[in-house]
């Protein structure tokens, strides 16, 4: 198997981040530090990152190859950080903390995270070519003329030096408002590819305040059809996450 592939099926991150790290000379083959990515690797072949042997797949048949999270608001989604302790792997098991994430959410974010210990996963569901959106819900401080709202959103703002752009927006309708008509403090966007805090970067642009984002959905897995309380974790397939579309 080829040496990016390999490394992903283990867990060292997507193929483009392993891609990095082969590059960048940090992996180790049998003593010898491999930069062809061409490089073709066998089970029995010893594999050093960083001077660390990488596991092996053993025991991984017994964990779930992808599992959903519903993070809390007040937790990073990271391994770690040295300005916070608190993250999301303070709240998984012990089992999943060398998973890694599809996707962050903020600190006062919430909502579906997917996690994998297969960077063949990861990168699915991360590469912008293979376009999986995400729907997100956002409960805002003021009502807003949502249409106004979606025909800026949808054609692009320019913020940070990007143009931050979403695929559709419209009201979320999750609670009855008694609003002006075309009037909602609930909007549903839903993202192609999102980048750093997009969606409160492009509510900035036209000072809407976000009281709260909650990212109810990841390609075709969604919360609204799928029974995950907050802080809880629950084993899924690929299939429920890509359907038909992703081999």
């Amino acid at each position: 198997m080829r040496i990016n592939a390999f490394l992903a099926k283990l867990g060292l991150g997507s193929r483009r981040k392993v891609e990095e790290l082969v590059l960048s000379g940090r992996v180790k083959i049998n003593g010898s530090t491999i930069t062809d990515l061409s490089f073709q690797v066998n089970e029995s072949d010893s594999i050093l990152f960083d001077g660390k042997p990488v596991a092996k797949e053993d025991g991984t048949e017994n964990r779930p190859k992808i599992i959903a999270f519903n993070k809390p608001p007040g937790f990073l989604t990271s391994h770690e950080d040295k300005h916070h302790e608190n993250t999301i792997f303070t709240i998984l098991p012990e089992l999943f903390q060398k998973y890694n994430y599809a996707g962050r959410l903020d600190l006062d974010s919430r909502g579906l995270i997917l996690l994998s210990f297969d960077g063949n996963f990861i990168q699915k569901v991360t590469h912008p070519k293979n376009k999986i959106d995400k729907e997100y819900i956002i409960s805002l401080k003021q009502p807003v003329s949502w249409k106004k709202i979606a025909e800026e959103f949808m054609l692009g703002v320019r913020e940070g030096g990007e143009t931050l752009r979403a695929l559709s927006v419209k009201p979320a309708n999750v609670f009855p408002e008694k609003t002006a008509p075309g009037f909602t403090s609930y909007l549903s966007i839903v993202l192609k590819e999102g980048k750093k805090r997009q969606i409160r970067r492009m509510c900035k642009t036209k000072d809407l305040v976000v009281l709260d984002l909650y990212r109810i959905r990841i390609g075709k897995l969604d919360l609204r059809n799928f029974d995950l309380l907050e802080g809880k974790y629950k084993e899924v397939t690929e299939e429920q996450v890509l359907g038909n579309l992703h081999p």
